[in-house]
């Protein structure tokens, strides 16, 4: 049995995960039409009534699935979180990885991606990053949730590197943060510019193999 302390931890994500299992029918047409024009004309730019003319039913019809548009901005923002990490592989794996793999396959692994099989899901997680860039600045919450997820980002990759030198196969006066600092902003400059559309697939853009190539140099000082 999972312990109490673990048990409270893992509830809300439980219940998250739940609201978006219900989201099905009219209610999951609702949901990408939401984004499909959020992504495109901004969130202040969108009124209910474009959303029902999207989907063909009456405005009156959307509010008997969410409450109002803050509400489909609140669902969207969950899904992002829950599924955010999910091509994310695990510590332990990527641990393993540091002991025998080159700088290049490690920078690589760090990389972020949304690829799945499941084209639905990944067309959401393209759109809904759009809508958190641009809502950046203005939006306290889209701001939070960026930034909290830049921390666990941080902590990865920074536990990971640790392990390395640990291990005995980075140097041990690497800069750890300084590395991550500059993969973080490299990945969220891609992503302004990558997840301009569905269309894109991760390696596509000139930019992104200057900025591999950057970062596996780096590394590669601190290998011994």
């Amino acid at each position: 049995m999972y312990p109490l302390f673990m048990i409270m931890k893992l509830l809300p994500l439980i219940y998250r995960k739940k609201i978006m299992i219900e989201i099905t029918g009219t209610k999951e047409i609702i949901f990408d039409s939401f984004i499909e024009l959020i992504s495109s004309l901004g969130y202040e730019n969108v009124s209910m009534r474009d959303i029902a003319e999207k989907v063909g039913i009456k405005v009156s019809s959307i509010y008997n699935h969410f409450e109002s548009k803050q509400k489909i901005l609140d669902c969207v923002y969950e899904y992002y979180s829950i599924h955010y990490f999910d091509n994310r592989m695990p510590i332990e794996e990527m641990k393993e990885l540091m002991q025998k793999k080159s700088a290049g396959e490690i920078v690589r692994t760090f990389a972020r991606t949304y690829e799945t099989s499941d084209q639905k899901k990944y067309i959401r997680m393209i759109l809904i990053t759009k809508i958190v860039y641009m809502r950046l600045f203005q939006d306290p919450v889209a701001n939070k949730m960026f930034a909290e997820h830049n921390v666990d980002d941080s902590q990865y990759v920074v536990d990971v590197l640790r392990h390395g030198i640990e291990l005995g196969r980075i140097k041990p006066d690497f800069d750890l943060e300084a590395f991550f600092d500059v993969l973080i902003d490299s990945y969220t400059m891609m992503g302004i510019k990558a997840f301009a559309g569905t269309a894109y697939r991760v390696g596509q853009l000139d930019v992104e193999s200057r900025l591999i190539a950057m970062l596996t140099r780096l590394l590669e000082t601190a290998i011994i």
